[in-house]
């Protein structure tokens, strides 16, 4: 994907400040005879410290100590950034997204141009990330250069068979700089590699030896890429969490199956089968993991269109379909970057390798120092150059 790239919903609820005000009439006029005096008391409307609807009182509570210039817990980047905030001028309007990711709750809050992401930990909603102008806080808070690994399984689920110990079969490493560029590169499946414990296989073998953690090792031995984490799905997950998107664009650099040529919105199958596809493909695997890293720049541009809160949706969305290490925070601060990208720093690659046999008679692909250069330039973060 682009980057433009990386949630079931909540929305905030009002909180008001309370402001009672009391007055007292005049004496009455003198009267023949003594009259009592009367008193009325009149109130004003209550004065809203920030204007939202809809969400748990614990969400609203810790939107309101965020724009009335108290403390919130904070984790990650988000401590820096809001350690000197300053409070709000006139009454926010905050509105959010709250999902689930990994077993955690989150949500991604927004007010005009302000975004915070937010994770409940130990039961306390913890500002982790974003972005706040309208408190002074200049810029995003996301952190700094990173590598996430998107892999997709071989797995035949309706024979059941588990996506995570079947072979690798779509590896994209996503991967930003910190500075507003990134890249996505696609490792084309045929890679011939070292495997852990010893002796060569291809690169998408690991995973059937020890696991998506193993697979995400190799690729950050073979790559040379600190890779901060995976995310993993299978053929029927795929499907399911496009379809329940409501499907994606996708920009087909040419006919791959029943999607034409050009921009079209397409449904699980379709995009699965754009993904799957590399038989007919002039290049084979190198076409097909570079139509995977389109398919990714499509869900991306769903979460794009949607505004910051789509990131929520994508998120808690996918979290039925994946398996991960990644944690909520994680998943966040990195997916926000999509919002923080200038896309003329962003580059999608699929770095060549030369053709070749094993011992067994396997059509493997060598490394070369072609390849390595690409993995080379990836280690900031950004394949624009």
């Amino acid at each position: 994907m682009t980057l433009r790239s990386t949630t079931a919903a909540a929305v905030l609820a009002p909180v008001l400040t309370l402001a009672l005000l009391t007055g007292c009439s005049k004496p009455a006029e003198p009267a023949p005879s003594p009259a009592p005096t009367t008193a009325a008391s009149t109130s004003a409307a209550p004065k809203p410290a920030i204007a939202s609807k809809g969400l748990s009182k614990e969400l609203t509570a810790f939107a309101t100590r965020l724009y009335t210039g108290k403390t919130v817990p904070t984790s990650g980047p988000a401590t820096a950034a809001l350690k000197n905030a300053q409070a709000a001028q006139g009454t926010p309007r905050v509105t959010g997204t709250a999902g689930t990711w990994n077993r955690q709750h989150f949500a991604v809050l927004t007010s005009g141009k302000d975004v915070t992401l937010a994770v409940k930990k130990k039961d306390t909603w913890t500002a982790v990330g974003g972005w706040w102008p309208s408190l002074g806080v200049k810029d995003a808070a996301l952190g700094g250069k990173r590598h996430v690994l998107l892999m997709g399984s071989d797995a035949r689920e309706k024979k059941g068979e588990k996506i995570t110990a079947e072979r690798a079969d779509a590896l994209q490493v996503v991967g930003v700089d910190g500075k507003g560029g990134g890249g996505v590169m696609g490792i084309p499946r045929d890679l011939w590699v070292t495997q852990p414990g010893g002796g060569k296989a291809k690169i998408n073998n690991a995973m059937t030896r020890g696991g998506p953690a193993a697979e995400a090792k190799l690729v950050a031995q073979v790559t040379d890429l600190d890779i901060e984490g995976y995310v993993l799905t299978g053929f029927t997950g795929f499907q399911k969490m496009i379809d329940e998107l409501g499907g994606i664009t996708i920009n087909a650099p040419m006919k791959v199956r029943a999607v034409p040529k050009g921009k079209h919105h397409v449904d699980g199958y379709d995009a699965f089968w754009f993904s799957r596809e590399r038989k007919t493909l002039p290049k084979g695997d190198f076409d097909r993991s570079f139509n995977q890293g389109l398919t990714l720049t499509g869900i991306g541009a769903y979460a794009i269109a949607k505004g910051p809160e789509g990131l929520a949706t994508v998120l808690d969305t996918a979290n039925k379909h994946v398996v991960t290490d990644l944690t909520a925070e994680q998943a966040l601060t990195f997916g926000a970057w999509a919002y923080q990208t200038d896309l003329k720093k962003v580059g999608h690659r699929v770095p060549t390798a030369d053709y070749g046999w094993s011992a067994d008679r396997q059509s493997i692909l060598n490394i070369t120092s072609q390849t390595e250069s690409v993995f080379k330039d990836f280690r900031d973060g950004n394949l624009s150059k």
